[in-house]
């Protein structure tokens, strides 16, 4: 699987007309047979951050999705809007690869997602590390998938996301693994040794306004 992601905010007054920009943006991908979704922080940001996703079965389709897109007058004319009426403030775009072993799943997550963000520094310790964070993961109702970043600030790293159907499944999933996460902790500290750093945590659900 291929992600884009485009990250923006609403301007200052401008929350009707976002909200209808951005719900234009998702029905020019859906005329396309472009799967997409939009999400908001709900931690991890400075403000609510909106994330314009689109998903493609690998990088070609997504190339020519693209293509296609970009070169269509409705997409042109949805693109026009943000700078000439200044309706949002974008903050910033990438594309994400997934890694192998991780396509058990080929569809959009539809409600939270936590996304962590790592420089890896020891690749054999480190993958060793995730995988066995994600025996623990999906074994508690954890959606996982592992991507490499394209772009944007966080280029060349890695992104480890975990998905649930809502905040509520999130919580109970958080205080499930309590133990063996804690357990786990003290497992990878005992090793001597730092794998990866974390650059960032944000977490995803569906947004309250633009739907």
């Amino acid at each position: 699987m291929f992600c884009g992601a485009n990250i923006s905010k609403v301007a200052d007054g401008k929350i009707s007309e976002y909200t209808a920009w951005m719900m234009e943006w998702a029905e020019i991908m859906n005329s396309k047979g472009i799967a997409n979704s939009i999400k908001s922080s709900v931690s991890g940001d400075p403000e609510p951050y909106v994330y314009a996703v689109t998903m493609s079965k690998d990088a070609k389709e997504f190339g020519e999705k693209m293509d296609e897109v970009r070169s269509s007058s409705d997409f042109i004319s949805w693109f026009g809007k943000a700078a000439n009426e200044r309706i949002s403030h974008g903050i910033d775009s990438f594309m994400m690869d997934l890694q192998p072993g991780y396509e058990r799943a080929t569809s959009l997550s539809e409600g939270v997602i936590v996304g962590n963000v790592w420089e890896v520094l020891d690749y054999e310790l480190f993958y060793g590390n995730v995988a066995k964070a994600r025996e623990i993961h999906e074994k508690h109702g954890g959606l996982v998938r592992s991507w490499t970043i394209i772009g944007g600030r966080y280029a060349g790293n890695m992104q480890y996301n975990i998905s649930f159907e809502s905040l509520s499944a999130w919580g109970k999933f958080m205080e499930d693994i309590r133990e063996e996460q804690s357990a786990f902790n003290l497992e990878v500290m005992s090793q001597g040794k730092i794998s990866a750093n974390s650059l960032n945590q944000v977490v995803l659900d569906n947004p309250m306004m633009v739907k």
